[in-house]
């Protein structure tokens, strides 16, 4: 009679074991399953992120971001073999994704921005003063650099529009701004030499004095000593 109820109590004692174990089992496969989910649509926005970059700014990235990109790609489809999720080859493509991919994007693109508005800043820096209200051209200013960093391009700060769209429209309302001025290249070169404090009294030709007086800027430009 003991034994029997020993017997027993094994026999439920194993079965409660098989419970729980198989309840361990579907919490970590939950778990997995949702840091997989978690991981894949990160990826994807890195990817939708990447090819509005290019679309809209022509922007380009190295051979070494390339092949990270590809790697973390066949990390994420490794990870998932007959619908169940391996959790070290997910850690392994959550780390190529979030450690390597995402600062060297980061880094790119800072670089990148500098140099693909360095030139649209120097003009509205030179033409600014002639092509608008202040406001108007620290709007200008602001979207520019608001577009500088990797994480924020996708961000709506006016629930409308992206930084990255708004990074673009700023540099083509640069060039729209110089476009409508109808500035001749003496005239743009004149006015470089004014915003840099360069300009001298020999820079000021016929064509100068006769541009000033046509815009009525004459109240605009002032003669001073150099110290």
């Amino acid at each position: 009679m003991l034994m029997d109820s020993l017997s027993k109590s094994i026999k439920n004692m194993k079965q409660m074991d098989i419970v729980e174990n198989a309840a361990l089992d579907a919490e970590k496969k939950a778990k997995n399953d949702s840091d997989y989910r978690t991981v894949v649509e990160d990826f994807s926005k890195i990817v939708d992120k990447l090819q509005r970059t290019i679309k809209q700014m022509d922007y380009s990235i190295t051979g070494e971001t390339v092949q990270c990109l590809e790697y973390s790609l066949d990390k994420l489809s490794e990870t998932v073999t007959a619908g169940v999720v391996d959790a070290d080859t997910l850690s392994s493509a959550r780390q190529q994704i979030y450690r390597k991919l995402n600062p060297s994007l980061t880094k790119e693109w800072k670089a990148f921005h500098q140099k693909k508005t360095k030139a649209s800043i120097s003009k509205l820096d030179t033409l600014g003063g002639l092509a608008g209200s202040p406001d108007k051209i620290a709007s200008i200013k602001n979207n520019i650099s608001n577009g500088s960093e990797w994480a924020g391009l996708t961000l709506s700060d006016d629930g409308a529009h992206t930084r990255l769209s708004l990074l673009k429209a700023a540099m083509d309302k640069i060039d729209e701004l110089e476009e409508n001025l109808d500035l001749s290249d003496e005239i743009k070169a004149f006015i470089v030499k004014v915003t840099n404090k360069k300009a001298r009294v020999s820079d000021v030709s016929e064509a100068i004095i006769e541009w000033i007086k046509k815009e009525n800027l004459d109240d605009r430009f002032v003669i001073s000593f150099r110290s």
